[in-house]
């Protein structure tokens, strides 16, 4: 049996990168390769960064095609196999379908774990590397807002809301910062700074003026200062995973961010969502796996071409469930865990039915 095991793997393995291939090409021809073309074309991009945008975005994209090429090369193999009286063979010498499903699922696992080392590490690392590139050049090429919000609740009875203008990374610094501090009922003050650093334990502002405020909201005193320190637990690393969007965070980095939100009395339930999304999506390659093979042995001497438009209506299908279903758990119809798992719960359940009854034929 195992060489019939490595034959399936090694079949699928080339049909799955052919599947690669094809969705990436898919997927990049539209938007992705449109605002690179424009970058180079159109604002004067230099040709090696077009190159690098391209590659550091592959991860994002990988994350959805690794799972539907699975089931497009399971499905070709599976229905090769079929139309060439192969799996005929095979029941004649007694290996039942869960039997031959085997290599199958292994190889879907393996898909499966290159699907979470991408999300989890390739995908972080990539949006990081992204964001220097686009830094590096004019505001014209910047794909996200340079400028952003994030609030500090650190101090018991104290919230601070920050405006910065620019990040420094590097050297740890903030620009051009504006804060709102607000006690329990009321606008306190207003801090607004030249640069601010984090020292670990304290926000440190340089060159500024800060204004008082009074029961009325009226500006009661002005105070310019070359130096002032409040209290904070807050780091620049901390400010600066607030400005990745969460589908850039690894598990780790976005259930910690949910866990700090919540701390601070914000609704989390569209982040719970997308908290759960990077469990599902990796397992789809095991639904696709069920599907796809269900579908190859129903569809015998299909070719090609048939192959990949019953590939690409099925991830039609299950990506349209699996948005609606999201959809539904952000608005609370469901928990963030069966909103985002359902419809591979269910795709799992048809395409075990479908084998388990083509096993008794």
């Amino acid at each position: 049996m195992q060489v019939l095991d490595r034959y399936v793997v090694r079949e699928t393995g080339s049909s799955f990168l052919f599947g690669v291939s094809l969705f990436v090409a898919i997927l990049s021809a539209g938007d992705l390769l449109f605002r690179l073309a424009r970058m180079w074309l159109q604002q004067g991009l230099p040709g090696w960064k077009v190159v690098n945008v391209f590659l550091l975005s592959l991860p994002q994209l990988l994350v959805y095609v690794l799972p539907m090429a699975s089931l497009l090369g399971i499905l070709l193999v599976v229905s090769r196999m079929s139309g060439d009286s192969e799996i005929v063979a095979l029941r004649a010498c007694g290996v039942s379908m869960f039997r031959f499903f085997a290599p199958f699922f292994l190889f879907s696992l393996w898909v499966c774990a290159g699907t979470v080392v991408l999300q989890e590490i390739a995908l972080p690392f990539s949006a990081a590397k992204l964001r220097e590139i686009w830094e590096g050049e004019t505001s014209s090429f910047l794909p996200v807002e340079g400028r952003t919000f994030f609030r500090d609740t650190s101090e018991e009875g104290i919230e601070r809301i920050f405006y910065v203008r620019e990040v420094d990374p590097e050297k740890a610094l903030l620009w051009g910062v504006v804060v709102q501090e607000y006690d329990i009922s009321r606008l306190r003050r207003i801090i607004n700074a030249e640069k601010a650093q984090n020292t670990g334990d304290r926000w440190v502002f340089e060159n500024g003026a800060y204004y008082e405020v009074n029961d009325r909201g009226e500006v009661e005193r002005v105070v310019r200062f070359k130096r002032e320190e409040v209290a904070t637990r807050e780091t620049v690393e901390e400010v600066l995973k607030t400005r990745k969007r969460p589908q850039e965070m690894s598990f780790a980095e976005l259930r910690s961010y949910i866990l700090k939100e919540k701390a601070r009395g914000q609704a989390t339930g569209r982040l719970e969502v997308l908290l759960w999304q990077k469990t599902a999506i990796p397992f789809a390659a095991l639904v696709f796996a069920l599907v796809g093979m269900a579908l190859g042995i129903s569809a015998p001497r299909s070719g090609k071409a048939l192959g990949i438009g019953l590939s690409i209506l099925v991830v039609f299908g299950y990506y349209v469930l699996f948005s609606v279903m999201s959809t539904l758990a952000e608005g609370g119809v469901f928990s963030p865990f069966w909103g985002t798992w359902a419809t591979n719960i269910l795709g799992g359940l048809g395409g075990g039915v479908l084998l388990w009854r083509r096993n008794r034929l």
